[in-house]
């Protein structure tokens, strides 16, 4: 599921020459940042927060961009990015995740949205409207949705979910939970 789709990347901007600076772990190997998210080491938690900038900035600085990766939560992005870095032992940390932000442009929020919630009897989880209608409008498409598109998070809503859930194999909670959304959405993107 965690496949390689690393291939595009975000524009950069530099000097004259094409360098610009880059900061703490983003200077790291891939390598590294594996070894530091298996001991689950303090120091990982840098690199959770170096992802968490670097995507502020780029949702900043990305034109027509209000969220560059609306339905991934930084765990998740670490798990893809650890996917990737396994097959790219000594590729620096930053190209990484630039890469990875490359590859989630196409399904950036380019206006702001509302956060929804999203809950069962033991989880809740927050997902934006814009994104919810995609979900909504994804499940419709593959027959397993037969509600207005509303992004509105309600019983129909939940049905299509485990459907879904089911359907891919994947553990069924009703909820638009970052597995579900992963391929749900990157199978949207891929079409």
């Amino acid at each position: 599921m965690l496949l390689g789709f690393f291939s595009s990347t975000l524009a950069t901007a530099a000097d004259s020459q094409g360098r610009f600076a880059v900061r703490n772990a983003g200077m790291v190997s891939c390598e590294k940042f594996i070894e530091e998210k298996s001991k689950n080491s303090p120091t990982f938690n840098l690199y959770m927060g170096w992802i968490d900038g670097y995507l502020s900035a780029a949702n900043q600085f990305t034109d027509e961009t209000f969220d560059l990766v609306p339905w991934g939560n930084t765990p998740f992005l670490a798990a893809l990015l650890e996917n990737h870095c396994n097959k790219n032992l000594n590729q620096r940390f930053y190209i990484a995740v630039n890469m990875l932000a490359g590859t989630l442009l196409e399904q950036r929020l380019t206006e702001h949205s509302d956060l929804v919630v999203a809950a069962n009897e033991n989880q809740k989880t927050y997902i934006y409207k814009q994104v919810l209608k995609q979900v909504q409008q994804q499940l419709k498409q593959s027959q397993l949705y037969r509600g207005s598109i509303d992004g509105i998070f309600g019983n129909t809503t939940v049905a299509a979910l485990e459907d879904y859930q089911r359907a891919q194999g994947i553990k069924v909670t009703g909820l638009p939970d970052q597995v579900t959304l992963y391929k749900l959405l990157r199978s949207r993107s891929a079409k």
